[in-house]
């Protein structure tokens, strides 16, 4: 790509400027979509009759909607089938854009997805990840009819270590320009300089051309803040070839930093003119912030020390499977938020771009993950987690296509967001140590560190891993060099002797705590943090007490579909929040760790079953453990339902120095959490019927509490929605939680009942679920049964503004009515 650096006519211009309607259109091409689920080649023909063809919108995730099942499904990706489909959409073309340039643009396809326009064939792309896109201008009919067809072909249903989903299951866009016009991923934000008294921004533009006449060209940027106000703007006068790419350098007073705290946006426009004429015009948000890693002292964020409190996400969403909906994200994001987190890892896949816009605007730090597998692929399983059960034709992933996309994949997935000031590190892979069974034997080795096994096992001297790990390093850096590279590694003392953990700019320790002092002093230059950890108290105190780690990444923040079996344990639940986006355990005991606002939760388990035992005046784990319990949280419940005489055991978590128990206003004592390992204040007390409370106490005063009430006898069923208001707009969302409770509002969590929902007016119900590892009903559907007392229905709006009634039964009881407004 030839590189042209234009002499610059400086415009810049502090006061609001009115900027003319630009001749970019950008077409949300969502809506309307035919789709088959099963095969049809002749579906690639123009002609072809697809009228008995359901009509869809998209974002689509046809495997969610199915039943789960064991028949032709795997553990690995959650007992959901997968299979062939097959999309078109019949659009009009205006006769006007002709000898103009339309592009499409999906965000991702899950997987090997095939695309024709009019019958001719486009390309494909099987990585189901990535954003990509193809130009259709030479096989559009301009003032008629034309029909795009996409075919995925997700037959191996053992593809993935997780929960994928199947077909269009991000967005897609229509684009039309001038013959000259910035092209996908042409455009890109990089801020060399920054304070808070002054910032450069260097913005970088791609300009293609067909257009051999243009004359009088120049590229033009300008700058809004969050309010739309444009604070500067800048020229340059370029002599264009048919590729060239421009940099615009502009430099700003007082910037306003993108922090967690304070996650200012910018925008970015950018014109390429002829003459006086906008033959284009790009917009793109983006954040001025700095950030550095320091090998003894952390992460730094505009300067100042940040201690990463992150979690791994997988990107499905429970009842709406991988399909990406911004309110369903954001209310999880929000929850998370709550806890105190402040960082995500995406794991182990690239993000949706709309949930790295939520990470902009909410303040989140992010990782985002190229790959799980690089040239050799992991293993997966039908029946039952390690079972290893895949037959070897079956033993596919993405190792089959390294060769020939992982470079093209890598450098898409920047390209596609590196204007996301959230991304502090591009990652290249997930404990990739595992596909070379000589990495373990390095590990167990007594050798030292020299590479004596690995020449005893490959009859070399050369890692292929990590010769591999450089490879990926080179793309990344080929496309953004403002950055961090790191990796997701599991055996630090194989990957000290390969010289694999020297690759990356930092690097990731998955559950290898233990090795962090050792290899600190060893290697003193080396940037560390947690990339994957159990989420007790002890993984976080190792990441907390040493300066040198920047963070902890927990595994997971909210519960994910598949690496599970058998069947019907669909997913894993070892997280913060469930996979409805309620909270767990887990998650109020972080909530207490990672947020300074006073909290105090308690939790109750009988003290036959519970794990904890009162023996010689301590508390004793009397659980027989085995290496897979280290993932696992305390076994109690929100419940005060016992029988008169059980001795019950509680659980008190708090952030307040000290906690007081009372049962029916009958105080337990006083205790601290720093007095317990674990930092989980413990009790044993006698039921009593009526109420267990928690209190937090700071300096001799209370300031936080938490009471669950008796409540065995069901009086009613309750509904309660997030919003009472949402646009009209086929996307909106709004959570509706069914919960059963006592005539006084308590809420009764030992027993299950069928909920039948009941949605009339401009809303559609998108799916329930209650949240429940366990739970393989159907998500869509018009029925769930409680878990814990609770379930949840999302209801998604219309292109049609009116009214939704939600209402549900359950035996003899009726809910209470919810409305809400759908508004243009």
């Amino acid at each position: 790509m030839k590189s042209t650096l234009c002499t610059a006519l400086i415009l810049l211009c502090l006061s609001a400027v009115t900027l003319a309607q630009g001749p970019r259109s950008t077409e949300d091409f969502n809506f309307d979509w035919k789709f088959l689920l099963g095969d049809a080649p002749e579906a690639v023909k123009q002609n072809f009759d697809d009228s008995a063809w359901r009509t869809l919108n998209l974002p689509h995730d046809w495997s969610i909607e199915q039943s789960y099942t064991t028949e032709k499904t795997s553990g690995s990706t959650g007992f959901l089938p997968t299979g062939i489909g097959w999309y078109r959409k019949t659009f009009e073309v205006p006769a006007n854009w002709e000898n103009t340039v339309t592009n499409i643009e999906f965000d991702g396809i899950y997987n090997n997805s095939k695309v024709w326009i009019n019958g001719h064939y486009l390309g494909k792309r099987p990585y189901g990840y990535s954003v990509f896109g193809y130009e259709l201008s030479a096989y559009l009919n301009y003032g008629g009819s034309n029909t795009i067809t996409v075919k995925v072909d997700h037959e191996q249903f053992a593809d993935s270590r997780w929960y994928t989903g199947s077909g269009i299951y991000r967005n897609v866009r229509l684009i039309n320009t001038a013959t000259t016009y910035i092209p996908q991923f042409g455009a890109w934000i990089e801020t060399p300089l920054v304070s808070e008294k002054k910032a450069t921004v260097d913005i970088h533009t791609v300009v293609k051309t067909t257009n051999k006449k243009l004359s009088n060209a120049s590229v033009k940027a300008i700058i809004k803040d969050g309010t739309g106000k444009v604070i500067a703007q800048k020229k340059l006068k370029c002599a264009l070839a048919q590729l060239d790419t421009f940099k615009v350098s502009i430099a700003l007073k007082n910037p306003k930093l993108w922090s967690i705290e304070t996650p200012n946006l910018y925008t970015a426009e950018i014109e390429i003119i002829d003459g006086k004429t906008v033959v284009d015009n790009y917009s793109t948000d983006f954040g001025i912030r700095s950030i550095r890693f320091d090998a003894n002292t952390g992460f730094y964020l505009n300067e100042k020390p940040v201690k990463m409190k992150g979690v791994c996400l997988h990107h499905d969403a429970g009842a709406v499977g991988a399909v990406f909906i911004k309110d369903v994200w954001a209310r999880r994001l929000n929850t998370l938020q709550e806890i105190g987190v402040n960082a995500i890892r995406c794991s182990h896949n690239p993000a949706d771009p709309g949930l790295l816009k939520l990470c902009d605007e909410m303040g989140f730090l992010v990782i985002n993950e190229a790959f799980d597998e690089w040239k050799r692929n992991k293993q997966k399983w039908n029946t039952s987690r390690f079972a290893k059960d895949v037959l070897p034709e079956n033993h596919v992933g993405y190792g089959d296509i390294f060769e020939e996309w992982a470079e093209r994949d890598a450098k898409d997935m920047i390209r596609a967001t590196r204007n996301h000031p959230s991304i502090i590190m591009w990652s290249m892979g997930n404990e990739i140590e595992w596909t070379y069974p000589y990495y373990w034997k390095m590990e167990k080795s007594t050798q030292g560190l020299d590479n004596q096994v690995l020449i005893e096992e490959t009859g070399s001297d050369v890692d292929e891993l990590k010769e591999t790990a450089e490879l990926i390093q080179k793309w990344f850096k080929e496309v953004d060099t403002t950055r961090f590279v790191t990796t997701g590694g599991v055996l630090p003392k194989a990957g000290n002797m390969t010289g694999y953990f020297d690759v990356p700019d930092v690097i990731g320790y998955n559950y290898r705590a233990i090795n962090y002092d050792e290899d600190h002093k060893n290697y003193p230059n080396r940037i560390m943090y947690g990339s994957e950890n159990w989420g007790t108290y002890q993984e976080w105190k190792d990441i907390r007490d040493r300066d040198f780690m920047s963070g902890i990444f927990l595994w997971t923040g909210i519960a994910y579909l598949g690496e599970s079996g058998p069947f019907p344990w669909k997913g894993l639940e070892i997280s913060l929040l469930d996979f409805c986006g309620f909270y767990t355990p887990r998650g109020h005991f972080f909530r207490t760790l990672w947020s300074d606002k006073p909290y105090t939760y308690l939790a109750t388990k009988h003290a036959k079953k519970a794990q904890w035992i009162y023996s010689d005046g301590k508390w004793v784990d009397n659980r027989v453990h085995n290496w897979l319990d280290k993932w696992l949280f305390d076994d109690v419940e929100q419940t005060w339902n016992y029988k008169d005489g059980d001795s019950v055991f509680v659980e008190v978590f708090s952030n307040s120095p000290q906690v007081e128990l009372f049962v029916n206003n009958k105080s337990y004592g006083i205790k601290s959490p720093a007095d317990f390992e674990d930092n989980i204040v413990k009790y044993l007390v006698p039921y009593a019927a009526g109420e267990i409370k928690a209190v937090g106490i700071n300096q001799e005063k209370a300031e936080s509490d938490y009471a669950i009430k008796t409540a065995k006898w069901v009086g009613k069923i309750v509904l309660k929605a997030d919003k009472t208001e949402m646009k009209a707009n086929g996307y909106d969302v709004v959570h509706i939680e069914a919960f059963v409770q006592t005539k006084n509002g308590d809420l009764i969590p030992d027993l299950d009942y069928q909920f039948v929902f009941k949605v009339e007016g401009n809303g559609v119900n998108i799916g329930v679920d209650n949240g429940w590892d366990r739970n393989v009903q159907k998500h869509k559907s018009n029925y769930i049964t409680t878990h814990n007392g609770r379930a949840m229905m999302l209801v998604q709006s219309t292109r049609e503004a009116g009214v939704i009634k939600v209402s549900a039964k359950s035996g003899n009881f009726e809910s209470n009515e919810i409305i809400i407004k759908t508004v243009e």
